[in-house]
């Protein structure tokens, strides 16, 4: 009696373990389908992108600089915009599968309070990798797929 009911057991479990890995199959597939979605860069141009999220974190705007940082991509190969004290311009580049490169950021030299916002948006920027949009949102991932920065645009 007591072989009997460890053998129930045993495969109730085997059942359990099994179910398990087939959900877990079937997420990594998912996940899988949605990073081979593509997105037409050209949707991305005209439209100031406020920055909403920075390497996960919601951003405050500081008082002391008072600017709403942003990206306004205006052409293929062109963004500008404010990094939250100074504005900025910077070469783009929009090649296959959602890939993104923002390089050659120049920005001008005003001093604010803190400049820590700025520093990172800077550097999320030239992080970027790839991109995907989802409605007015906007995620700038970088090459490990982590997000760097959540942008919202009111179009």
């Amino acid at each position: 009696m007591m072989k009997r009911n460890l053998l129930i057991a045993m495969m109730s479990l085997a059942l359990v373990a099994c179910a398990d890995k087939k959900e877990q199959e079937t997420t990594e597939k998912l996940t899988v389908e949605t990073t081979e979605v593509t997105a037409d860069p050209k949707e991305l141009l005209g439209k100031e992108w406020k920055l909403k999220e920075l390497n996960g974190t919601k951003v405050v705007i500081d008082s002391t600089a008072g600017n709403q940082p942003y990206i306004k991509f205006d052409g293929l190969q062109k963004a500008s915009g404010n990094l939250g004290c100074n504005g900025f311009d910077a070469k783009v580049e929009f090649s296959g599968n959602n890939s993104v490169k923002i390089s050659e950021i120049i920005s001008t030299k005003m001093a604010c309070g803190s400049m820590q916002t700025e520093t990172q948006f800077s550097e999320a920027l030239q992080k970027a990798s790839t991109y995907i949009t989802s409605g007015t949102t906007l995620y700038l991932n970088n090459a490990e797929n982590t997000t760097v920065a959540v942008m919202e645009s009111d179009l």
